[in-house]
């Protein structure tokens, strides 16, 4: 499904559906790459993309193993994903220096920087007040982080306590709202977070499963998970109001990712099991 200037038949849209079945307010800088059929009438709507030829993604780039930096290049599932969307839809993926996270959706809004934003966004009523959400990539849960000899074995024992959160997260969200009395303290990285609870500024940590999950297992091995928060959270591609003809194309590439077990070889790869 490569993306160049012609119209995608409305047939063809419906087609693609079928097999995913099966298996926003920016300022353009840019002129468009591409075109997308939107009504049976066979009308079109432009792709706009900040640089011809490329899809420029915005992230946060310590949120392993979803993105994270190798010396200068960026690594993770995310990236190998974003990759491989972008080759399906005929660009290259071209990521941004390291965005803070909490200013990663406000970009997009406003256009002009980059085309998509990615760091385990989870889709929220909130943040579909500002931008679009593509299809889901991933469904994930929280996770709570604390030293092994700190005693705490219960999230309840955390009442009253500091705890470490990225800004703008949804485990920042979770923790002030369920538990009690916290002082929920926010940090523009994780790297920073977990600095923090190593050297004792805060009790405990709350964040994306998969990422503690990836942080005490290779990196903070004095610390543990002591629990693990199902919140049932879907993960996707921000995208800005104005572009929807790009978040068409994205999950038209994102089913026809699951449907030909690119996704499936990108999932294991880095979660070393089957997305399903």
């Amino acid at each position: 499904m490569k993306i160049k200037k012609i119209a995608v038949a409305a047939a063809a849209f419906a087609l693609v559906s079928a097999v995913a079945l099966a298996g926003c307010s920016g300022q353009p800088a840019a002129s468009s790459s591409a075109s997308a059929t939107d009504d049976a009438q066979g009308t079109t709507e432009e792709i706009v993309l900040v640089d011809d030829g490329k899809l420029t993604i915005a992230a946060s780039l310590d949120f392993p193993p979803f993105e994270n930096l190798e010396g200068s290049e960026a690594v993770g599932f995310e990236v190998d994903l974003m990759k491989a969307l972008a080759e399906k839809m005929g660009l290259q993926a071209e990521y941004l220096p390291s965005t803070k996270f909490d200013t990663i959706v406000p970009m997009i809004s406003a256009g002009g920087k980059a085309d998509v934003g990615v760091s385990g966004f989870t889709v929220t009523e909130d943040r579909k007040k500002e931008i679009d959400f593509t299809d889901v990539i991933m469904d994930s849960n929280q996770g709570i982080v604390v030293m092994k000899d700190s005693g705490y074995t219960d999230v309840a024992q955390l009442a009253g306590k500091k705890i470490g959160a990225q800004s703008g997260t949804t485990g920042y969200d979770w923790a002030v709202e369920n538990i009690e009395g916290a002082e929920v303290i926010p940090f523009d990285e994780m790297t920073a977070v977990f600095a923090a609870l190593q050297s004792g500024q805060i009790d405990a940590i709350a964040s994306d499963l998969p990422v503690v999950q990836y942080y005490v297992n290779n990196a903070y091995t004095d610390m543990e998970i002591i629990a693990e928060i199902p919140t049932g959270e879907q993960y996707a591609i921000v995208v800005s109001k104005d572009n929807p003809a790009l978040t068409q194309a994205l999950n038209d590439a994102i089913a026809e990712a699951k449907a030909d077990g690119t996704y499936d070889t990108i999932y294991e790869k880095w979660f070393g099991a089957s997305a399903e």
